[in-house]
């Protein structure tokens, strides 16, 4: 199997969170080839930075400024699939494996789209409104711009552990942990670096990660912000997406068989609940790793009806 196959089997078998990590590494692979393809134009070093940065990076990227940001409008969602560092990137995508498989397998790969993007939008809005309110926070530079998946990806960390707080963790060289003392560790890095003139948008990561317990609060209260967003860009996109073809009318007849299958589907339905509140409670008690694979597998595919 070559690669373009074995992309192609991932981007189907693996789930949300692979193909938000493989829409992440693909932008960032085309800038790189855009800076390779205008290395000889601009010459080494800031010469070929600020060719990519003019051409391509400056619309995709968002920007605190408003007038800049009223032509660009779609960098609120562009930017968070944007990275110009391998290290920004490379930790960004550990981060969403790490908590993604956690929040897909347990909530369903489209609510962790929804809390993705409205994780970035909550983290754009933000930073927009701490620069444009508290100009001098980062050392008065002007128009800031802002790239990377930070605030989508800590509004899942985030939202998986105000969800589960209780969950346990395995950590390299530390050992198990409860998911939400983590997730409260990237929580006060990010209060303690505002203002710290680092060149992160910190801002942006607190907006995401407030997105993301937020949602999660509601959501086990039966109101599900991230899943009714993904359901209505579906049906905003439904006219471009839709396969074209013949319809067919059917018409569904209830017979005694029919209610028997209903009964039937309807019992199937409790057990798998009960098999999947056993494997939460197993994931409580002793943590995600400790699942076996045939858990792990259960619990993704009956995630796929949750959205």
């Amino acid at each position: 199997m070559g690669l373009q196959d074995d992309l192609r089997m991932q981007w189907r078998t693996g789930g949300m969170v692979v193909r938000l990590i493989l829409i992440n590494v693909a932008v960032f692979i085309g800038l790189l080839l855009i800076y390779l393809i205008l290395l000889p134009i601009g010459g080494s070093g800031n010469g070929a930075t600020i060719l990519r940065d003019m051409y391509v990076v400056q619309w995709l990227r968002s920007t605190a400024d408003l007038g800049t940001l009223i032509t660009r409008p779609w960098t609120v969602f562009t930017y968070m699939f944007v990275h110009t560092g391998l290290g920004h990137l490379f930790w960004n995508m550990i981060l969403l494996w790490f908590g993604g498989r956690l929040f897909q397998d347990l909530l369903g790969g489209k609510r962790l789209l929804g809390h993705y993007l409205l994780g970035g939008l909550s983290g754009f809005a933000l930073f927009a409104l701490a620069h444009n309110l508290l100009p001098g926070l980062h050392g008065g530079t002007s128009a800031p711009g802002i790239l990377g998946a930070s605030a989508g990806v800590l509004s899942v960390f985030i939202g998986i552990a105000a969800y589960r707080p209780d969950m346990i963790v395995n950590l390299i060289l530390i050992g198990p942990v409860k998911l939400m003392y983590v997730a409260a560790v990237f929580l006060l890095l990010d209060l303690v670096g505002i203002g710290s003139g680092d060149g992160v948008a910190h801002e942006a990561h607190i907006g995401g990660a407030l997105y993301g317990f937020i949602a999660a609060r509601q959501l086990s209260q039966g109101r599900d912000w991230s899943l009714s967003f993904v359901q209505f860009l579906e049906r905003l996109l439904a006219p471009f997406t839709r396969k074209r073809g013949p319809r067919m009318r059917v018409e569904k007849k209830f017979t005694r068989s029919a209610v028997s299958n209903d009964e039937r589907y309807n019992a199937n339905k409790r057990d798998e609940q009960a098999r999947v509140d056993h494997i939460l409670d197993k994931i409580s008690r002793s943590g995600y790793d400790s699942l076996s694979k045939e858990e792990k597998d259960f619990l993704f595919k009956s995630s796929d009806g949750k959205g």
